[in-house]
């Protein structure tokens, strides 16, 4: 018998309580409070959006502030690893401030390597941009969604509530329009089992985040790709012509195309 449960079970029988059958194995839960500014969890989701005359599947992006319950959630095409950075940009400007800490499941835009129990081996690029913007960061073990609840929850919420029926919009940046004004009529919300509203903590919260770095972080994406004899390049599957002058980029040679989220 283990140290720890031979001190249960001498604590138990001198009480004159028996040892449950099987032994202490059953786990417990204890519900989980917040102070302000302590936590966010980050999570993609996908939905569907008529953009144009075409039915079309985009990734959201949610933060949610586990203290205040408000939320933030951004659209893109694809959930590239740059977009998941810009993302958190655009979502510290609608919080005000940047939380102390950030809870994730694995996604490969941060993590390179699962280790043992709760470390990881980061990408270098999430480490930069991090370190930027000075929040630390947690993962959940995997296939643990109860670990980040709260953003899990909010998806599914903020899909049904705003996304359904499926809306129209012309480009992303009008779809990303709409988004934000749900984040602001969410703000109008009451939790349950509280008598705050979601808007009415966000601004008591706004006064325990940490201030915003000066500065944004450097999103592009740097590349050097070989000019080809027809004088073009390949980035990420798309071809690109590249300006020829005399003796300044000739087949064989590299460029350095920088590639934002917005794609330019």
């Amino acid at each position: 018998m283990k140290a720890p449960n031979a001190r249960r079970f001498v604590a138990l029988a001198s009480k004159g309580l028996r040892v449950p059958e099987g032994g202490w194995t059953r786990e417990t839960f204890v519900p989980q409070s917040y102070s302000w500014a302590q936590e966010a969890q980050v999570d993609w989701y996908e939905a569907w959006i008529d953009l144009g005359d075409e039915r079309t599947k985009v990734q959201v992006f949610a933060m949610r502030s586990m203290a205040s319950g408000a939320a933030f959630h951004r659209a893109y095409l694809h959930a590239t690893q740059q977009a998941f950075l810009e993302a958190h940009e655009h979502a510290f400007g609608y919080f005000g401030g940047v939380f102390h800490l950030l809870r994730y499941d694995n996604l490969a835009s941060a993590v390179r390597k699962i280790l043992r129990g709760y470390r990881r081996e980061e990408t270098v690029r999430f480490i930069a941009f991090r370190s930027h913007w000075r929040f630390a960061a947690e993962f959940c073990n995997p296939g643990e969604g109860h670990e980040k609840g709260g953003i899990e929850g909010e998806g599914g919420y903020f899909r049904r509530n705003h996304l359904v029926p499926v809306p129209c919009v012309a480009d992303l940046d009008a779809l990303n329009a709409l988004l934000l004004a749900g984040c602001r009529e969410d703000e109008a919300r009451v939790l349950d089992g509280r008598t705050q509203s979601v808007g009415s903590a966000l601004a008591e919260e706004r006064g325990y985040l940490l201030t915003r770095a000066t500065e944004s972080f450097d999103l592009a994406e740097i590349m050097f790709p070989l000019v080809d004899k027809q004088g073009c390049i390949t980035v990420k599957t798309n071809f690109y012509s590249v300006p020829i002058r005399a003796g300044s980029m000739i087949p064989g040679r590299r460029c350095r195309p920088r590639s934002t989220p917005s794609g330019r």
